[in-house]
Formats: structure tokens, C-alpha cells, sequence
């Protein structure tokens, strides 16, 4: 068939041993976890294994390889990673021929998912799969679960069934399967050791950021320390500086950092963030502007098909009062640099208009306020006491230059939307699963 599984950790007799060191059969505490992508790039069915595996369940933990996943995953005893190999895609063959790989592809999905799941891992108690997307996976989990007596848990990625009704209408057949069991809406919530960095934080975070090559745009908005020692030199960093008594705060005169995520594909427009900096520049050197606009450092981090496009286009900017990096970051400098940043940018516009952004989430659990691009429920989530939401890219601009101006006034937009994106974190991933844990409990049970 083709399709076989590469296994990173197997646990061998599905048993485990407890604390007092006697052994007990885990089958009733195993769950797989499908993810038909890249695992690396999945944090949300990352933090569903982890807090599985907290609780003493066993997760096979079935996707791509491709990035690597956060350390605790890789780390813990009772999550074991299985691979499925993906089928070469063509790049420089005959458009016919895409037609032919296109169902092709979907039926070798379905027959590599078949295998790990019947043959590939020892039969799970639950099978986890992520919708959407729903093909083949969703099909395919339920096929399994049936034939193997296994519980099927479909986590919904922010749908509801009442607003999956609203956009289907009551009668279809997926909001049916949402509503046959029983339902919690686990909205995405970030994990604990999200949270906004003090200020030797952030010193301690850009001091090691800027050393990498990916960075090295943003050492131009570095103070100009050419006439000092070189140890005073070494106290200053993109955003802070050690001040005589030691203490470490953020200096004076710096640029406000805005970050962005993303997976460069055609549901985010770019485009939108690079015209709204722009107009940002313009106001920024313009001679009239009596804001005194400070400088930005805009990061966006992210792997896709499009980086290389946008990366074309933001090397033809010519900015002076604006710098520009793409970059890749760890899984643990992720979660960092959120919490360092001044304001998250998102894009993203949803093609069902029903989903909402992970990224939006992590950056309000770093305590990071937000514009987002506004579509039918992004105001769920960004509310006018942690965000704005924005229609275009003169709007986008407009936002950004009113909290640039306001960034250190205490009674200013800023520090509100700053206290309001505190408050959401207040709220964790870990305490926000406990319902799911108590619903399998019952079920063992």
C-alpha cells in the first residue's frame, strides 16, 4: 500500500507503572490523537496531548513530520509521536496531471490513516481528530472508532453546533453529528507560561534575538552607541536599557514592536499590513505630524507558501521610520516573543467565517493586545477591551498611529486595551480542559 508510519517512542505493552511502582493496563486510557499536518505547526492538538498526558492517559500522536513540536511533547513519557509519510507532490509536471495527483493523494490519506489506526498503534479507548479539516479525517476516524469499539471526540477548532446551524441550517448532517453526543465548547485559551515579559525579560529575550541572523534588520533601531563604552554598549538592547542603579526598564525613544504569525497562505492579505505601514512612514517623517510617531519594529514570524512572495515585496519598501524581518522562532521563543511585543497584528480573514484565529489567542495570552482584520465572529474574541478590529488598511494605519502616540500614557487607548488583554489570560488552557478531563473520567467510569 505504501503508506507505513515511522513511530519516534513506542511504549511497548501499553501498560505503565504508577508511582508505587505496580503495574496497570492503560487500554482505557489511550487516546489517539489525529492531526492530517504538520504536528510541529498544530499547538492546539499539541496542548491537547500534553494535558492528556498530565492526567496519565497514553496519546499516540499520529501527523506529519515537519517542525519541531514543543519540548514537552518530545519530552514526556506517555506521548509517543507517529509518523505518516507524505506522498511527493509534482511541482513541474503538466497541469492535467495535477488533477490525477489531486484524488490520488486523498485516497493514499485515507489508506495511511487506515493502517496507523487499525495496525500502526495499539487500540485506543478515543480517537481525537480535529475538525476541520474534515477530509479525509473526520470520515476516516469515524470508520475506525466504529470498528474498533473506540469513542470518537471531535474537537470543533472554536465551531459551535448553534453557529455551525446558523451557517448550515439545523438540518445538515454535520450539525447533527455535533449535537449526537455530548458537547463542550472548549474555547482556545493559551497555555499557563503564556504571559506579557517584564522588562529584564524582554532584556534578556532581544539581547539573544538579535544575535540571530534572521534579526538582523532590526539592529538598525538600535541607539547609536558608537562614542560609548563597549560596556555600556552591552546594556542597551532593541527595547530596554540598564539603568545606572542596575535596575533594567524601557528606554526612552524606542520603537514600538509589532508582531505578526502566520502560515502565508491566501486567506491572510498581507498586502493590507504592508499599506498601512507605509502610511504609517509617510506620518512618521512628515514635518506636520506634532505626534512625535515612534519608530517600528514589525516582526512577522511564520512558515508558507506565499513568504517568499511577501518577502519580495517587503524587500522593495524603502522605510525609514519602519524595519521589516521575517523569521522562524522555536516553539519555546514563540510564546516570548508575544510577550514582549507592544501590539499583534492578525490577518487573518477565515473562508468560512466561523474560525477563529489560534494566533489571536496566543497573543492575548501573552497579555499582547491585537488589531484584527474583521470578519463575521472575529469580535468573539476581540473585543473593544483588548483589541480593534479593522476593515482595511487605512483603518489598520490609523490604529496603529493612535496607540503608537498613547504607548507610555497611563490613561491612554493603549495601557486599557494592555489591562484588558491581561484580563483574558486570567483564564489558562490547563484550567480551561478541566471539563474535557472530567467528561472521559465519567467515561472510564
Amino acid at each position: 500500500m505504501g503508506a507505513r508510519t515511522e513511530a519516534i517512542r513506542q511504549r511497548g505493552t501499553g501498560k505503565r507503572e504508577d508511582k508505587s511502582g505496580n503495574y496497570a493496563v492503560a487500554e482505557a486510557k489511550r487516546v489517539a490523537i489525529l492531526v492530517l499536518g504538520d504536528i510541529g505547526r498544530s499547538p492546539r492538538m499539541q496542548y491537547h496531548a500534553i494535558s492528556l498526558a498530565r492526567a496519565g492517559y497514553l496519546v499516540d500522536f499520529i501527523g506529519y513530520a515537519g517542525a519541531k513540536p514543543m519540548n514537552e511533547v518530545l519530552s514526556a513519557p506517555g506521548i509517543a509521536l507517529h509518523h505518516v509519510r507524505v506522498l511527493p507532490q509534482p511541482t513541474s509536471a503538466p497541469k492535467a496531471l495535477f488533477y490525477i495527483y489531486a484524488p490520488f493523494k486523498v485516497l493514499y490519506q485515507i489508506c495511511a490513516l487506515f493502517w496507523v489506526l487499525l495496525a500502526g498503534i495499539q487500540r485506543p479507548r478515543y480517537i481525537l481528530v480535529q475538525n476541520p479539516p474534515a477530509i479525509p479525517t473526520l470520515l476516516v476516524a469515524q470508520i475506525c472508532a466504529f470498528m474498533i469499539g473506540a469513542r470518537l471526540i471531535i474537537d470543533w477548532h472554536n465551531y459551535g453546533h448553534t453557529i455551525l446551524a446558523l451557517k448550515l441550517g439545523p438540518a445538515h448532517p454535520v450539525v447533527s453529528l455535533a449535537t449526537c453526543g455530548r458537547l463542550i465548547v472548549l474555547h482556545d485559551k493559551a497555555p499557563k507560561h503564556f504571559k506579557h515579559l517584564s522588562a529584564p525579560e524582554i532584556q534578556k529575550l532581544w539581547t539573544r534575538l538579535l544575535d540571530d541572523p534572521q534579526m538582523a534588520g532590526l539592529r538598525r533601531l538600535l541607539p547609536d552607541t558608537s562614542d560609548a563604552s563597549d560596556a555600556a554598549s552591552e546594556q542597551t538592547s532593541l527595547l530596554t536599557q540598564r539603568l545606572c542603579d542596575g535596575k533594567v526598564a524601557m528606554r526612552k525613544n524606542r520603537p514600538m514592536l509589532l508582531v505578526s504569525s502566520t502560515s502565508w497562505t491566501a486567506d491572510e492579505d498581507f498586502s493590507v499590513l504592508l499599506e498601512a505601514l507605509k502610511t504609517y512612514d509617510l506620518a512618521a517623517q512628515s514635518k506636520s505630524n506634532g505626534s512625535n510617531l515612534p519608530s517600528l519594529a514589525v516582526l512577522i514570524t511564520g512558515k508558507g507558501p506565499l513568504r517568499a512572495f511577501y518577502e519580495e515585496q517587503i524587500g522593495r519598501l524603502r522605510l525609514a521610520s519602519v524595519c521589516i524581518v521575517t523569521a522562524w522562532l522555536s516553539a519555546e521563543d514563540y510564546p516570548l516573543l508575544l510577550g514582549s511585543a507592544d501590539l499583534g497584528i492578525s490577518l487573518h480573514t477565515s473562508s468560512s467565517g466561523l474560525d477563529l484565529p489560534m494566533k489571536v489567542v496566543d497573543m492575548l495570552g501573552c497579555g499582547t493586545p491585537v488589531c484584527a482584520y474583521g470578519f463575521s465572529c472575529i469580535r468573539e474574541l476581540v473585543t473593544e477591551r483588548n483589541g480593534l478590529v479593522f476593515s482595511d488598511a487605512a483603518e489598520l494605519a490609523q490604529q496603529i498611529q493612535s496607540l503608537a502616540c498613547q504607548l507610555a500614557n497611563q490613561r491612554g487607548p493603549y495601557q486599557r486595551l494592555l489591562r484588558g488583554a491581561e484580563d483574558f489570560r486570567c483564564i489558562d488552557w490547563d484550567s480551561n480542559y478541566a471539563p474535557v478531563l472530567q467528561m472521559l473520567a465519567e467515561a472510564v467510569g
